[in-house]
């Protein structure tokens, strides 16, 4: 897909680096600077691209700076699957399409920035420009990956006095930013959605099982402005829903999606607590913009303009 070449949307997130959670006390601490280390290794020796999604998505960084206070990426990622480009000429209306070449897929980049300093729960801020491929989860799988090495273990003595090796783990955490209800003070109700997750066991048995997924899904259209007391009438609804849909309430996720003034339609997961819902808060986005040169699909070298505004969000955060 075409980005736009004036904006992007900038996610604000936490990340955090642990042991496994049944990790014995005996393991390592793991810190930002074990990450760093393991991807200035990588780029030294070039080896820096994971492949996944079946071979059809590629994903890697090789652009590494710091300053006093942030650690910045460019994360890049090549994906298979999308089609070629097709451009209107405003003037002639004529259409020129651009095909792509079977081996050949998009390729989309990205600036990351990461908090040195953690907060008092031991988090690292975490700011990512949102592209194609590039978002909270995938940042974490890849920064896994990273460091899914033996080259970056960490090897201690148990309490026998035999060496184990370990490995950190990720999680990338969004901040949250306004409740529904604030949000709903200025913005129009989208929708409320609900999707169930359902394992088929075609064949009855409980050992190796033939399993299809089954997706239940539906959907309540509002696309208007509402008030306090219509929001809370409507989510006052969704118990008595759930006691119909296949699912019930406790395999159900609910979504709900807020249009802002500025056109940015937000989508957040809620749960199914009565009046708690108008409490409970988005992921953070900010817009950045006004760029000059335009921004563009890829980068050769970071963007000073870009890490100024993505500097500016983050120093608007707080902890």
């Amino acid at each position: 897909m075409a980005l736009p070449s004036n904006y992007r949307w900038i996610v604000v997130g936490k990340l955090a680096i642990r042991n496994r959670a049944n990790a014995p006390q005996y393991a390592p601490d793991f810190v930002i600077g074990d990450l760093i280390a393991a991807l200035n290794d990588r780029i030294a020796r070039d080896d820096v691209h994971r492949p996944y999604s079946k071979n059809s998505r590629l994903m890697w960084c090789g652009d590494l700076a710091e300053d006093d206070h942030y650690f910045r990426l460019i994360l890049q990622v090549g994906d298979k699957n999308v089609s070629g480009v097709s451009f209107l000429h405003f003037e002639t209306l004529e259409t020129r399409d651009i095909q792509k070449d079977d081996d050949e897929g998009g390729h989309y980049a990205a600036h990351i920035l990461i908090r040195k300093a953690a907060d008092p729960h031991g988090r690292h801020l975490i700011l990512i420009e949102k592209v194609p491929g590039i978002y909270l989860s995938s940042v974490k799988d890849h920064l896994s990956w990273v460091c899914k090495n033996a080259l970056y273990e960490k090897e201690v003595q148990d309490d026998d006095g035999n060496p184990k090796r370990f490995r950190p783990v990720f999680e990338i955490d969004g901040h949250q930013s306004r409740t529904i209800r604030e949000a709903l003070r200025t913005g129009t109700l989208q929708d409320i959605e609900f999707i169930s997750h359902e394992k088929n066991h075609e064949d009855g048995l409980d050992e190796d099982p033939i399993v299809e997924e089954v997706v239940h899904e539906a959907r309540w259209e509002v696309k208007k402005r509402v008030t306090e007391d219509q929001a809370r009438t409507i989510f006052g609804r969704i118990g008595g829903f759930l006691g119909g849909f296949r699912g019930g309430a406790d395999d159900t996720q609910i979504f709900v999606r807020i249009k802002a003034d500025n056109g940015q339609i937000k989508r957040t997961e809620v749960h199914h607590n009565g009046d708690e819902i108008l409490e409970q808060a988005f992921v953070q986005n900010e817009i950045v913009n006004d760029f000059d040169p335009p921004l563009t699909q890829r980068y050769e070298a970071f963007r000073q303009d870009m890490i100024e505004k993505m500097l500016e969000v983050a120093n608007n955060v707080g902890d």
